[in-house]
């Protein structure tokens, strides 16, 4: 199962990445609201959880097909995730 291990370090990187993004966003740039930056945080952490504990537990083990299918959406529903995410950062600077 090496992909599925790699699959929950690329999930682990990307969260850690957006992480650190708004941690800087807060500290660094002037005029940002800390509150809404620890909301974005925590919705940071919580999406971490939820996508390395969905990548644990694929629907339909013995169906090959249907794995395949849960995996891709999967990482469909994780970019969308790190999509929104990232216009939050965006949103904090302004």
């Amino acid at each position: 199962m090496a992909k599925r291990r790699i699959l929950k370090k690329d999930i682990s990187y990307v969260a850690g990445d957006l992480f650190l993004e708004t941690l800087i966003c807060m500290l660094y740039v002037p005029g940002v609201d800390s509150g809404k930056a620890d909301v974005v945080m925590a919705r940071i952490l919580d999406m971490q959880d939820e996508y390395v504990r969905r990548a644990n537990r694929p629907d339909g083990k013995d169906n090959k097909k249907r794995v395949k299918e849960y995996y891709r959406k999967l990482r469909a529903d994780l970019q969308t995730e790190i999509n929104a995410i990232a216009t939050e950062i965006g949103e904090l600077s302004k």
